[in-house]
This record gives structure tokens, C-alpha cells and sequence, in this order.
């Protein structure tokens, strides 16, 4: 299944990032889709990056999001998954973040979640001490 994640700070109208993501499975709570992404963008993290030219059109669909990124990792993650699913679940019930699909809010732990092929995730930041947590999606 393939979704749209959107990372936004409140009060700013500027997108963090966009980024499509392809699910393993049809997650059917939030708790799933939350699990999932957060271990998707640990895996991500801690893959090991080696330094190539970026393209022509990648340093143009960077600069369209407002930053051009090179792929230089300056800190290592050296995360558990379970380390990051309890960060992840602790930010959540804290309201550090909160999550949109499809324009709406979900806000149960564990409500049954509709999403279909293309849905379009939004993650609201709170607050930037959840940059950890962040880290895990983007």
C-alpha cells in the first residue's frame, strides 16, 4: 500500500517534506501505522549513506521544497526498534505531534483506521524538542 506522509510545524503553512512510502501490510489502527512508519524511517536512518552527486532534477525537487540536502549522515542512530516505538508512543500520548488522513484528525490509539491506496498523511509538530521522533519519518 502506498501512502503520502506530509510533516508540517504548527503555525507555518510551509511543508517539512513530502514523501511517498510504500506499507508492507494494510495497517487497520493508528497504533500499526504509527509502528510501521516510525520503524520504516529507523531503518532509514541507520542505512548507510554514501556520498553521490545529486542530479540536475534532484537539486531541482529539493530546492522546490525549500532545502537542498546532501547525503551526509553527521550523527549516528544507534537506536533500538523498541527504543524508537516507545519514543514514538510516548510523543503521541504526550500530543507532540498529531496525525491527519485524508483531512481527518485520528486521534484514537487503537480505532479501526480507513486508509486506501494514495492516502494523504499529515504530521502536525507541536513542539521541536520531538525531533527525535521526527527523525524516524523524515
Amino acid at each position: 500500500m502506498r501512502i503520502t506522509v506530509i510533516a508540517k510545524n504548527a503555525g507555518r503553512r510551509k511543508e517539512l517534506g513530502k514523501r511517498q512510502i510504500e506499507l508492507a501490510k494494510h495497517p487497520q489502527t493508528l497504533q500499526q501505522l504509527l509502528e510501521e512508519l516510525t520503524l520504516i524511517g529507523l531503518a532509514d536512518a541507520q542505512a548507510e549513506r554514501t556520498n553521490q552527486p545529486l542530479s540536475q532534477s534532484d537539486i531541482d525537487a529539493q530546492a522546490e521544497e525549500g532545502r537542498v540536502r546532501f547525503a551526509e549522515g553527521y550523527a549516528t542512530n544507534n537506536d533500538t526498534p523498541e527504543k524508537s516505538l516507545e519514543r514514538m508512543r510516548q510523543a503521541f500520548v504526550d500530543g507532540l505531534f498529531r496525525v491527519f488522513a485524508d483531512g481527518e484528525e485520528l486521534t484514537q490509539w487503537d480505532a479501526p483506521l480507513a486508509l486506501h491506496e494514495d492516502s494523504e498523511l499529515v504530521f502536525i509538530r507541536f513542539t521541536m524538542l520531538t525531533g527525535l521522533c521526527w527523525r524516524m519519518i523524515f
